[in-house]
C-alpha cells in the first residue's frame, strides 16, 4: 500500500509528521526538569531523524544502519572515550549490554549504567516513532496518543514543579487541528471520494481557524479557582524514590536541586553504618549558585580528577584552628544507589581493603571511587576514614575580614544572587543585621532568626513555588515552614546579601545511635531519614564553618575560644551553646522515638508484605495502561476471530440473529457505519461496493428470510456461515 502518491500527500503526510514529532515532543520537554535525565535534545534530534526518514519512504535496510550508527555515535560521544571509526571502545560497550542485561535479569535495576539506559530509551523510542507513523499515516487516528498526551503532561503538572501550562495548550491545538485532518481523510476512503487540493485546503482551513479560535476564548474566559485540596500530600503518600525535584517525595539524597520545594514522606531505609567516637556530619557535596528556584554548581563541566593526596587538594581550616585527629570506618548498605563518598570534614586520608583509587569533583568537593559511576556496590562497600575535627575560635572569626589571600573570583562566586532576588529579601538580610559589627555576630544573629517561634519545621505540606516566585522569598514571607532545604538556602540567601561568603552543602546528619562499641567508640545507622542540608561560612583566618539554621536541628560542631587567650564573654558564650546544644540533643531524641513508634504503628501502603515504592506503582500503572491501550488499538485483529469463535459453531435458533447484529457492530467500528434511516440492502449494498464483493446482499436476503419466516432461522444460518465468517474476516484486513 503506498502511502505518499502525489505532491498533495507528501504535504500532508510532512504535516502529519511534523505535528506528530512536536506531540512526542511534548513527553521529552519534562525529563531535565523533573528528572536526573541531561541532554534531551538529543533524544529530540533522534525522533526527529525518525520521522524524516519514514517520511522519505527509505528501505529497512537504509534507516536502520543510519540509526543505529546516530545511535551509537551518540552514545559514544557521551560516555566512551577514544575515537569513534577506531571501533576500540565497541568491547567495552559490548560488555556493557552483557552486564547489564545480567543484572536486569537478577532484577537489580539500581545498578543499571547511565550507557545502558540511554540505549533502551533510544530502542523505545525508535519503536514509538513507528507505531505513531502506523496509527496516522495507516489507521488514520491520534485521539488515543492524544488522551495519553494529554494525561501525562497534566500529571506532571500536578505532582511535579513542571509547569505544563503552555504544554497543554499546544498539545489540545496540535491534537485537534490533526484530529479534523485525519477525518477529512478517512471520509474520503469511506466515501471514495476524491477532492481537489483546493477543497482541501477549504477544509483545513476553517478548522484550524476555529481551533485558534477556541484555543483563544478558551485562554481570555474567567476561570474558577480550584474546588478540591491540593490532591498531592494524600495519593503521593505512598512515597516514592526519585532523585527529581519538587513535589511529594521520599526524603533520601537527591542529585538534583535544580528544583526545590514541595514535601516529603519519611523513609527509614538504610544508607550505611559507621563507627565513630565523635557526632559530625557526613558530607557528601557542595553547591554554590542560587537560581531563586534551586542550586546549581557554578562549573557543571568540570571533571573528575583523581585524588592522591586529601590534604593538598582538600583544605577547609586554617592550619592555627585546633583539632583533634579521629577516625571512622563506614559500611554502606548494598542496595544504597550512590557511588559517592560520606566523609567527614577536616578528612585527611580514605583506605579501602582492595586500595581503591578516588576521585574529586574539585568544584563541588564530591568524593567517588568510580569514573561516570562505572563500578559496583560490591567493590565499594567499606571504607575507612581519617580526619582532622576542628573546634572554631569565635574570637577569630569576630576580627574584620579583608579576604586578601583568596583567589580571584572567590568572593564573586561565594556571595552570588539571582538578579531576580526580591529587594524584601535584601531588606530583611540588613534589618536582622543591622546592629551587628562582624561577620560572625551577623552569621550568628541570621542563624538565630530562623529559631524564631513564626518559623516551624514541617515535611508534608510544603508549597512549591509558582513559575515566577523565588524560593527563598515564598518561605520567608508567605509559607514560614519547611524542612533543611527551605532554612539552609534562606540562611544563604541572607548572608549573602549581607555580603558574607557562604555556601550550601548536603548530606547526612550522624543517625541514630546503635551501641557502644568500647569507651571511646559507638556504632551509628544512617538512614535516608537523616539526609539533610546544611550552611558553611567562610572566615579568614579560620576558613569553613558549618552553621545550622534548621528548627529542630543543632550544630555538632564545637565554638571555643580564640587560638589562645579565653574571654570571659567568650567562655560563658560556649558554655552556654553546649547546654543549648544538649537540650536540643535530647528534645530530637524524644521526638525521634515517638515518630518511631508511630511509624511502626502506621507501617504505610503493603503490598504482599512489602513496601510498594512510589515509582514501582507509577510504573505498573502506566504498563497497565499501555498493554490495554495496545489490545484497544489491535482490536480489529484479533477481535474477529472471537466473534467468529462464538457464533460458528452455535446450532440454536437465535445464532443467526445475534450473529448478524455482531457483524453489523463490527462494521460499525471498522468505519462502516450504518446511516441512520438506511435500509439494510441499501447498506449491504456500501458494504459491497467498498469490499468488492456480493457477499453482504446476500447474507442479508438470508437474514431477512430467517427474520421472516422464524421456522426457517437455523437452516438459513447453515447456508450463510462462509458468508458471515469472510465479511467477520475482511474487517480486519
Amino acid at each position: 500500500m503506498k502511502i505518499i502518491t502525489s505532491h498533495e500527500r507528501k504535504t500532508t503526510a510532512f504535516v502529519y509528521y511534523f505535528f506528530a514529532f512536536m506531540l512526542l515532543w511534548e513527553w521529552l520537554r519534562p525529563l531535565q526538569e523533573v528528572t536526573d535525565t541531561a541532554n534531551t535534545y538529543i533524544f529530540v534530534i533522534f525522533i526527529g531523524v525518525g520521522f524524516l526518514l519514514l517520511f522519505l519512504k527509505l528501505r529497512w535496510y537504509v534507516t536502520f544502519p543510519i540509526k543505529m550508527i546516530l545511535i551509537l555515535t551518540i552514545l559514544h560521544g557521551l560516555y566512551f572515550d577514544g575515537i569513534f571509526f577506531r571501533f576500540l571502545w565497541m568491547e567495552e560497550f559490548i560488555r556493557d549490554i552483557i552486564s547489564n542485561t545480567s543484572l536486569i535479569q537478577s532484577g537489580n535495576w539500581n545498578n543499571i549504567t547511565s550507557s545502558y539506559r540511554s540505549l533502551l530509551f533510544f530502542i523505545l523510542l525508535w519503536l514509538l516513532v513507528y507505531l505513531i507513523h502506523y496509527w496516522i499515516l495507516f489507521q488514520k487516528r491520534i485521539l488515543y496518543f492524544l488522551l495519553l498526551t494529554l494525561l501525562y503532561i497534566t500529571v506532571l503538572d500536578t505532582f511535579t514543579p513542571y509547569d505544563a501550562t503552555l504544554a497543554i495548550v499546544r498539545t489540545v491545538l496540535i491534537g485537534f487541528f490533526m484530529l479534523g485532518m485525519l477525518h477529512f481523510d478517512r471520509l474520503k476512503i469511506v466515501e471514495n471520494l476524491k477532492v481537489k487540493r483546493a477543497t482541501s485546503i477549504r477544509w483545513m482551513v476553517p478548522l484550524l481557524a476555529f481551533v485558534l479560535l477556541s484555543m483563544f476564548l478558551a485562554l481570555i474566559a474567567p476561570k474558577a479557582s480550584p474546588q478540591w485540596a491540593d490532591p498531592v500530600p494524600f495519593i503521593t503518600a505512598i512515597g516514592r524514590e526519585d532523585d527529581a525535584a519538587g513535589g511529594m517525595k521520599k526524603i533520601g539524597f537527591s542529585q538534583n536541586d535544580e528544583k526545590l520545594g514541595g514535601g516529603f514522606v519519611e523513609d527509614d531505609t538504610d544508607v550505611f553504618t559507621h563507627v565513630s567516637a565523635d557526632r559530625h556530619y557526613w558530607r557528601v557535596e557542595t553547591k554554590d549558585v542560587y537560581t531563586g528556584k534551586g542550586w546549581e554548581v557554578s562549573d557543571p563541566e568540570s571533571k573528575l580528577e583523581e585524588l592522591t593526596n586529601v590534604a593538598e587538594k582538600l583544605s577547609w581550616t586554617d592550619e592555627r584552628v585546633e583539632t583533634k585527629s579521629l577516625t571512622s570506618s563506614v559500611t554502606i548498605d548494598e542496595n544504597y544507589r550512590h557511588f559517592h563518598l560520606m566523609y567527614p570534614l577536616g578528612l585527611t586520608s580514605i583506605r579501602t581493603d582492595q586500595a581503591m583509587s578516588f576521585y574529586l569533583n574539585q568544584n563541588t568537593e564530591l568524593i567517588t571511587p568510580f569514573l561516570d559511576n562505572e563500578g559496583s556496590r560490591e567493590e565499594f562497600m567499606t571504607y575507612e576514614v581519617s580526619y582532622d575535627l576542628p573546634s572554631y575560635p569565635i574570637n577569630e572569626m569576630r576580627k574584620e575580614q579583608r579576604f586578601t589571600d583568596k583567589p580571584e573570583g572567590f568572593i564573586e562566586r561565594y556571595t552570588q544572587l539571582p538578579d531576580a532576588l526580591p529587594n524584601r529579601v535584601k531588606e530583611l538580610a540588613l534589618e536582622i543585621t543591622a546592629d551587628k559589627e562582624n561577620q560572625y555576630d551577623k552569621a550568628k544573629a541570621i542563624e538565630s532568626y530562623f529559631n524564631s517561634a513564626e518559623f516551624s519545621y514541617e515535611t508534608e505540606d510544603v508549597t512549591i513555588p509558582e513559575r515566577d516566585q523565588d524560593y527563598v522569598d515564598q518561605f520567608l514571607f508567605e509559607t514560614l515552614k519547611g524542612y533543611c532545604d527551605n532554612f539552609s538556602t534562606a540562611m544563604i540567601a541572607l548572608l549573602r546579601a549581607n555580603d558574607i561568603p557562604s555556601r550550601w552543602v548536603k548530606g547526612y546528619t550522624e543517625g541514630d545511635f546503635i551501641r557502644n562499641i568500647n569507651n571511646d567508640e559507638k556504632e551509628y545507622q544512617v538512614t535516608n531519614n537523616n539526609a539533610h542540608s546544611w550552611v558553611e561560612v567562610y572566615f579568614e583566618g579560620v576558613g569553613w564553618v558549618p552553621f545550622e539554621p534548621t528548627k529542630g536541628f543543632v550544630n555538632p560542631y564545637e565554638m571555643t575560644s580564640n587560638y589562645g587567650n579565653v574571654k570571659e564573654q567568650d567562655q560563658q558564650e560556649v558554655k552556654d551553646e553546649s547546654a543549648k546544644k544538649e537540650e536540643q540533643t535530647q528534645e530530637k531524641q524524644v521526638q525521634e522515638e515517638k515518630e518511631s513508634t508511630s511509624m511502626a504503628a502506621n507501617p504505610g501502603f503493603n503490598l504482599f508484605g512489602s513496601r510498594l515504592a512510589h515509582i514501582s506503582l507509577y510504573g505498573i500503572t502506566l504498563l497497565l495502561l499501555l498493554v490495554g491501550f495496545i489490545f484497544y488499538k489491535t482490536r480489529m485483529r484479533w477481535l474477529p476471530m472471537l466473534i467468529i469463535n462464538k457464533y460458528k459453531k452455535r446450532t440454536d435458533d437465535e445464532v443467526f440473529f445475534q450473529a448478524y447484529e455482531s457483524l453489523l457492530k463490527q462494521l460499525d467500528r471498522f468505519g462502516m457505519k450504518r446511516r441512520e434511516g438506511q435500509t439494510l440492502r441499501d447498506y449491504a449494498q456500501e458494504i459491497d461496493s467498498y469490499f468488492q464483493n456480493g457477499h453482504m446482499s446476500t447474507l442479508t436476503k438470508n437474514y431477512e428470510k430467517a427474520l421472516y419466516r422464524r421456522d426457517n432461522a437455523k437452516l438459513e444460518w447453515e447456508r450463510s456461515i462462509e458468508l458471515w465468517e469472510n465479511l467477520i474476516k475482511g474487517t480486519s484486513s
